[in-house]
């Protein structure tokens, strides 16, 4: 949100228009990822150019109806997941806010915007980047000693 000083002098405070939110999910394991997305940003020339970064371009386009956006949007929630996964899990909603009174989002925006393909963080375009994405929430639990199970398997004889 920016402010914009009025003739008169009074600040108002003014919210691009051209903002959605998404949610990106594995629905296997529960894990999803909310992104914000400014859609004046994330065009569909800069969504191109992430999908043809990374290998597999067209199919991925073909899975979202031609639709470059979505395809953006959806690999960079995919991202996420995996960027959480390595880092040990996250869980806050758009809302949370921790001792600091900071929302983790912003940390794990920076960890997004820094990943090769989707703008680099050379590019200081804040809160959303060079891709027009910013994290706001997640889930994405890693798995802990009570869902994982052991099994002991016999040892193969050799012939």
């Amino acid at each position: 949100m920016q402010a914009q000083t009025l003739n008169d002098g009074v600040a108002e405070a003014t919210t691009p228009t051209n903002l959605k939110r998404y949610r990106v999910a594995e629905s296997w394991k529960d894990y999803e990822v909310l992104l914000e997305v400014n859609l004046d940003v994330l065009t569909s020339e800069r969504a191109a150019m992430i999908n043809q970064y990374f290998g597999d371009d067209k199919t991925r386009l073909m899975d979202e109806c031609d639709d470059v956006v979505r395809v953006a949007i959806r690999l960079a929630g995919s991202t996420m997941i995996r960027i959480m996964l390595e880092q040990g899990g996250a869980g806050f909603t758009p809302t949370f806010k921790n001792v600091f009174g900071d929302n983790p989002g912003a940390s794990w925006t920076r960890d997004l915007h820094s990943t090769e393909g989707f703008g680099g963080c050379e590019v200081d375009e804040l809160p959303y980047g060079w891709c027009g994405m910013r994290v706001i929430g997640a889930e994405v639990d890693v798995p802990g000693f009570f869902e994982v199970e052991l099994t002991e398997l016999p040892v193969a004889q050799e012939a």
